[in-house]
């Protein structure tokens, strides 16, 4: 059987978010609402270059979709897990006012975060450290979200009271990525799936890019 080709994958990967910033920065940012089945491509690409499928695989990829989702849930309805906010339309259909879409988000951050903590410690050994590793993890994560956060209301992804971006969202996300990410440290999962280190990677510097042309 032939091997699949990263290359290929990662170059598809690349054009769609190369397309995506140049059409929403340039032309058209409606081409938002297409995000849903972004991220839906994008993990089905990822998953599909995941080595050692098992069942503590499928448990952490059930376990963070569905407290993803949960936490979303619980944090729109009581405004004090990261403060008080409402979602948009551009995440596409929802259940209880949050976006079926959000759980696989969650999944995405932490599975590609981790991959590149596992690329990572294949030079430095210091990134397997049990504790290190979901840490370093929970921090590319939170970066992430920090330059998504700056754009949110302008893409209509969701709503932040008073417009104002407060600072317990950074540290209630720190403190989620950590705990999935430690799942999958302690599930002994596979982490060097360099697809999706670059889907990590392009999807921030996608956000970045959009915070460059758009404000």
């Amino acid at each position: 059987m032939k091997a699949k080709s990263p290359i290929i994958a990662i170059a598809i990967l690349v054009i769609l978010y190369a397309v995506g910033l140049i059409g929403t920065a340039f032309f058209n940012e409606d081409l938002m609402k297409l995000t849903p089945v972004n991220l839906l491509i994008s993990v089905a690409i990822v998953l599909w270059f995941h080595e050692g499928y098992n069942k503590s695989f499928v448990f952490y990829l059930a376990v963070v979709y569905c407290f993803g989702y949960l936490l979303e849930l619980a944090g729109i309805t009581s405004g004090k897990i990261f403060g008080q906010y409402f979602y948009g339309n551009n995440l596409g259909i929802k259940v209880a006012e949050v976006p079926l879409i959000i759980g696989i988000n969650w999944v995405m951050l932490s599975y590609s975060s981790m991959s590149i903590v596992g690329v990572l410690s294949n030079k430095f050994t210091l990134f397997k450290h049990q504790f290190l590793a979901p840490a370093l993890g929970a921090i590319l994560m939170v970066f992430s979200d920090f330059w998504i956060e700056q754009l949110s209301q302008r893409l209509d992804f969701w709503y932040w009271k008073n417009n104002t971006i407060p600072l317990q969202n950074y540290t209630a996300w720190f403190l989620f990525s950590f705990a999935f990410n430690f799942l999958f440290v302690r599930l002994q999962l596979n982490s060097t799936n360099k697809v999706a280190a670059v889907l990590f990677i392009l999807q921030l510097f996608f956000f970045i890019g959009l915070n460059v042309f758009l404000n």
